[in-house]
């Protein structure tokens, strides 16, 4: 692929999140319709990337290299924002049964029902992730989803108690 400039790679992403087609992204940047499916594939498949893996993909596409605080700064500029990234247990489908099934069972409960259920303190053991702070970018308008939430497993996946 010809190299193409830092500002029509940026148009086209922008034009790309407002969800216009590829001929007319296309038309209006001054590219082939195959280079702005090659960079709405990217988009799809790196959503969950951080300043590095970009300035990673710049070098390696375009040549340019760049620093951390270039690439947040651009991606501020460009209208995205940084947060820290909730933690949710990873659950597979047939746990999001299991776990409705039970809360649907135990909706009623009184409280003297739940003074019966001894809770103990257990201890947790990092094997998944760290407890680091997690931080993905994402517009202001777009709504939380799957990347942009840090999956924890409980107790890191095992351990010994």
């Amino acid at each position: 692929m010809r190299a193409i400039s830092n500002d029509k790679v940026n148009s086209i992403y922008s034009l790309l999140r407002s969800k216009k087609s590829n001929s007319k992204i296309a038309k209006q940047v001054g590219v082939s319709r195959t280079t702005v499916q090659k960079y709405r594939s990217s988009l799809k498949m790196s959503g969950n990337v951080d300043e590095g893996e970009i300035q990673k993909a710049l070098k390696e596409e375009f040549g340019i290299s760049l620093s951390d605080s270039t690439v947040r700064r651009v991606l501020k500029k460009a209208g995205f924002i940084a947060f820290v990234k909730p933690q949710k247990p990873l659950l597979r489908s047939q746990n999001i049964m299991k776990r409705l099934q039970w809360a649907k069972s135990h909706q009623h409960w009184t409280v003297d029902d739940w003074k019966r259920v001894i809770f103990s303190d257990e201890t947790k053991v990092n094997r998944f992730a760290s407890d680091g702070k997690a931080y993905a970018w994402k517009l202001p308008h777009e709504e939380l989803n799957l990347r942009h939430v840090q999956q924890t497993v409980k107790h890191g996946g095992g351990n010994i108690m």
